[in-house]
């Protein structure tokens, strides 16, 4: 549509006005916890076309793995091991940890064989073809098209000895079709046909012995979809094998020692393997290729004298994800204990304008308070202040201060989030009950080609993979150096963060109480005070984290226990502005007000102050899934069941309530300091949904006859 001359003059003059906005609040020169020397070496050294090669190397495109791999090291052990020896890294090894079973796709093809002969179908030519857990078959048969595989559609329907064709996954319908008689599946189900349609997702089904099934792109399985709507009897060949392989955990590290081993070290980690099948270029090729260069700019600093040995260790562990993290903290039990937090990166190179997505970094949850997400933060804010254009510098010069792009790369402004706690990866295991070490993630989301056959190095942006080096770098180094000074920066960037996230909850529950009725103003107004209180007991236990950093200095302690204070007070002026508001609501609304009053079960609540015993400690990671069936059958909760434990075959499936936030409520009640009132008020500062102040002290309770908790 083409555009009047006064059409043009309204968004040339809005967009001065939104230069002339941004520049008025956004500072001419950002600064960060770093010195600006110390960030400008890590700057120059790091590199993101290094990281995009070292991709290519690792996973140019899905293939079937070479079954020699399986009985010696993989090729990309091999490969980081190499490179992290070459680079002059101390301490590199690869561990070998336990001993795991691994499904592998052999062979499989699928011909037509009537009405014409073509293939459709190669492992070879695509490993994401066939879907993990397939069993072996070698069966020539008629299509049948089963829509999305609902009772209603397969009512009626021959499926013995027949493969079907469905748009649905193919673990959807495995268990129907199966029982129906069908020996095989092709699915063409795909999490974003609109935006690729040649996408095949990395999709997997049951191992049961019995089916297999191919995943087809939606562009050939629409194809082939009308062909059978059409009345053609279509006959196939499929020729598939598969076999079960023992192998181990395959775990790469090294360790930057710091200069005083009793200052204790922090982790850096991405997984290296997504089951040894799976290959993808972001997902997680992109975080192990980063944290490589994170590992050789950090060393070559250090090594040649540019920037002084840190006070704390930096370890790098590649790991296989979940299992391979999961078995290293099960040989390594007395490291977490000397662990001051985790940078975990998982899929950080997307090319983000190219998937609308956003380089994200999620924070430990409120179980696990920690300064590490104020540095962090505090580098995300400076990255993206000093890679824009007019908002940093002012119109008349259009560079960025202090620009991260790669040769090869984007010009792009640095998109950005700041999250709450995310898991799913392998920063949980380590934010764990029974390990409790601070663990955040840095992710790009969201990802358009994320588990499927197009997460291949083209979707990647070295600029991207750059940004994630330096942010990852001086994070870590940020903290590691940390002495009295580092740690007074530390704390004052948290203390000043502290004010701001209480502003937000303030924001927010202004909003509740503004929207409330006559009938549910009390409950807003409550809620409102209950949530500033769990930020308030939040920040305040981040803040005291800071003194882990220097623990004798006297300054900072005194620092420190000033900003408590000042805390507090900023809570109670929000907590007063709030019941202002919720005054002035009330009237509106012709309501008496209502203040603030606990129930007798909240009261109740609020005098029982759960604290560890220190048995989980000891234990270690998942701890909760090996409490006895029968003590959660007592008490009516369901047993957990993530990450695959807690269900042995032949058991029955469980019952009884279901506690979704069962870790952060036993984090919560590590310390002592919080009464269940106040797990309550924390679980429902951080969740849409939580569970009842009932059924959490049930829990608690089934902790406490676990031996986990005393109250």
């Amino acid at each position: 549509m083409k555009k009047s001359i006064y059409q043009v003059m309204l968004v040339a003059l809005a967009f001065c006005a939104t230069i002339e906005a941004q520049n008025y609040t956004t500072p001419f020169k950002p600064l960060t916890i770093l010195p600006d020397d110390v960030y400008d070496l890590i700057l120059g050294e790091s590199s993101g076309e290094q990281p995009y090669y070292h991709v290519m190397e690792l996973a140019p495109y899905e293939m079937n793995r070479p079954s020699d791999e399986y009985t010696g090291d993989m090729h990309e052990t091999k490969y980081v091991y190499s490179k992290l020896k070459e680079y002059g890294l101390p301490n590199v090894a690869v561990e070998h940890i336990g001993n795991i079973k691994t499904w592998d796709g052999v062979s499989a093809t699928l011909w037509e064989t009537s009405p014409k002969t073509a293939k459709l179908a190669d492992y070879e030519d695509l490993a994401a073809f066939l879907a993990q857990g397939s069993s072996s078959a070698d069966v020539e048969a008629q299509l049948v098209w089963i829509g999305r595989g609902t009772k209603k559609e397969l009512d009626g329907l021959d499926l013995k000895g027949k493969i079907v064709v469905t748009e649905a996954a193919g673990s959807r319908v495995q268990t129907d079709v199966t029982e129906l008689g069908a020996v095989g599946i092709i699915s063409f189900y795909a999490p974003r046909p609109l935006i690729d349609p040649i996408q095949v997702p990395n999709a997997s089904i049951r191992n049961d012995s019995k089916t297999f099934c191919f995943n087809y792109p939606p562009r050939e399985g629409y194809v082939l979809r009308d062909r059978l709507l059409a009345g053609e009897t279509i006959t196939v060949h499929a020729k598939v094998k598969t076999t079960e392989i023992e192998t181990e955990n395959e775990i790469t590290t090294c360790l930057i020692p710091g200069s005083d081993p009793a200052a204790g070290e922090i982790i850096i980690i991405a997984h290296l393997f997504e089951g040894y099948v799976k290959l993808g270029a972001n997902d997680n090729n992109s975080g192990s290729a980063a944290i490589l260069d994170v590992a050789r700019t950090l060393n070559t600093l250090i090594s040649n004298g540019s920037l002084p040995q840190p006070k704390r260790g930096i370890r790098f562990l590649w790991v296989p994800e979940i299992s391979g993290t999961m078995a290293w903290l099960e040989q390594h039990k007395d490291i977490p204990s000397k662990t001051l937090c985790v940078l975990n990166l998982d899929m950080v190179g997307l090319w983000l304008s190219k998937s609308d997505g956003l380089y994200c970094f999620q924070r430990t949850p409120m179980g696990l308070p920690h300064y590490v997400n104020d540095v962090a933060e505090a580098l995300f804010h400076y990255v993206g202040a000093t890679n824009k254009s007019f908002l940093a510098t002012g119109a008349g010069r259009p560079e960025p201060i202090k620009p991260i792009f790669s040769i090869t790369g984007s010009h792009e402004p640095f998109y950005y989030a700041v999250t709450a706690h995310y898991g799913s990866s392998d920063h949980e295991m380590f934010n764990e009950y029974g390990v409790d070490v601070p663990a955040l993630m840095f992710i790009t989301w969201p990802d358009n080609y994320y588990h499927t056959s197009g997460d291949r190095p083209s979707i990647l942006d070295p600029t991207q993979l750059r940004r994630a080096v330096v942010i990852t770098a001086a994070s870590a180094y940020a903290i590691a150096w940390a002495d009295e000074e580092g740690a007074l920066k530390i704390a004052a960037e948290v203390a000043s963060n502290s004010a701001k996230r209480i502003a937000v909850v303030q924001e927010t529950n202004a909003i509740r109480i503004n929207n409330a009725t006559a009938a549910d103003l009390t409950a807003a107004s409550k809620r409102a005070v209950f949530d500033i209180e769990a930020y308030t007991s939040t920040e305040k236990a981040t803040l005291e984290s800071v003194a882990e950093l220097a623990p004798s200095s006297a300054i900072l302690k005194k620092y420190i226990d000033a900003q408590l204070l000042n805390i507090q007070s900023i809570s109670e002026l929000n907590k007063k502005s709030l019941e202002n508001l919720a005054r002035a609501r009330a009237e509106e609304l012709k309501v008496t007000f209502q203040p603030v009053k606990l129930t007798a079960e909240e009261l109740k609540a609020s005098k029982i102050f759960p604290k560890s015993t220190g048995l989980a400690a000891e234990k270690g990671g998942g701890v909760l899934r090996t409490i006895p069936r029968e003590i959660y059958t007592k008490h009516g909760i369901r047993p957990p069941m993530m990450f695959g434990r807690g269900m042995t075959p032949g058991q029955e499936a469980p019952t009884g309530i279901l506690i979704t936030n069962s870790t952060e409520i036993a984090r919560l009640a590590i310390t002592g300091k919080n009464s269940i009132l106040d797990i309550k008020k924390m679980l429902d500062a951080q969740y849409p949904n939580t569970e009842s102040l009932a059924d959490i002290t049930k829990y608690l309770e089934l902790l406490k006859e676990a031996g986990y908790v005393t109250f």
